[in-house]
């Protein structure tokens, strides 16, 4: 795959996504899955109106991505790279949390501290 800054870039498939790729018979003579590269938008909005989606375009698709790897519990560096984000500003702008996520949140469960003693001063001087 080729980004926006004519960079090359590998990305993953889902498992069943690519197993339904691999079965497709070969075009006769070689050639694509798909009949053309580039992007083709009266096809996708073809296939909304006949899904009856609506209030939907082909950019909610990546943030539909990053959000379901993040859920499915990938790492924030293993989603940025596949998502190709440079910075973690623009990977944020992707990465939506939900309220119900986060009464969802998860803690380390609660071990026990080994006995024995423990340094409880802290200096709250300045230090100038």
């Amino acid at each position: 795959m080729r980004t926006k800054n004519k960079k090359g870039r590998v990305i993953s498939l889902h498992p069943h996504v690519y197993e339904y790729l691999r079965r497709l018979p070969e075009p006769i003579g070689g050639g694509y899955v798909f009949k053309s590269r580039c992007f083709n938008r009266r096809a996708f909005n073809k296939a909304k109106e006949i899904a009856g989606i609506i209030d939907f375009n082909f950019h909610d698709l990546r943030h539909c991505a990053i959000n379901n790897l993040r859920l499915a519990g990938n790492d924030h560096f293993v989603i940025k790279e596949q998502s190709g984000h440079k910075t973690n500003s623009a990977f944020e702008r992707y990465n939506l949390v939900s309220e119900d996520e986060v009464k969802r949140l998860k803690w380390h469960p609660y071990s026990p501290l080994p006995s024995g003693k423990m340094d409880t001063y802290m200096d709250t001087t300045s230090q100038q």
